[in-house]
């Protein structure tokens, strides 16, 4: 099944912009009102392909978005709730959460950690990071992050 996705804009872009008001040859529902600014879910269901190449395309007219699949588009769970997913997998290691780092992405919670595992003593800026599900609070692997990247953003 292939899975479908919308794209998050991380730059606003005006509602008149040809890469807005050429996407209703993808998706027949997208319109987009030549008044309005914008950035976020643009409300597309687009196979996840499909929703690559737009991205593609508009990373080379110098606007930054993310490919989302649209089951991250609501009910989310708050930062706290991410946080205490958080806490129980550092704690099972030994370690702590230091604090919430920012993201850009909707579907991701990041947070510092500091892992005893490590070889510093000390807790220090950038000593480790952690990314949590904001659908369902599982934390990502290495590989998930790298997947994700590639198979849907087009990122190596």
């Amino acid at each position: 099944m292939q899975e479908i996705g919308d794209l998050y804009l991380l730059d606003a872009v005006p509602g008149s912009s040809s890469l807005l008001q050429r996407l209703h040859i993808f998706d027949p529902a997208a319109r987009f009102d030549r008044s309005q600014t914008y950035v976020g879910y643009l409300g597309l269901n687009l196979k996840r392909i499909t929703v690559v190449a737009i991205l593609t395309h508009f990373r080379t007219n110098g606007v930054r978005g993310l490919n989302i699949p649209v089951r991250y588009r609501t009910d989310l769970m708050p930062a706290e709730e991410a946080r205490l997913y958080a806490d129980i997998h550092m704690e099972e290691r030994g370690g702590r959460v230091m604090g919430p780092r920012r993201s850009v992405n909707p579907m991701l919670w990041h947070f510092q950690v500091h892992d005893p595992a490590e070889s510093s003593l000390e807790p220090r800026e950038g000593g480790g990071n952690m990314t949590v599900d904001a659908l369902d609070g599982h934390i990502w692997t290495a590989d998930e992050s790298i997947e994700y990247g590639y198979d849907y953003n087009n990122l190596l």
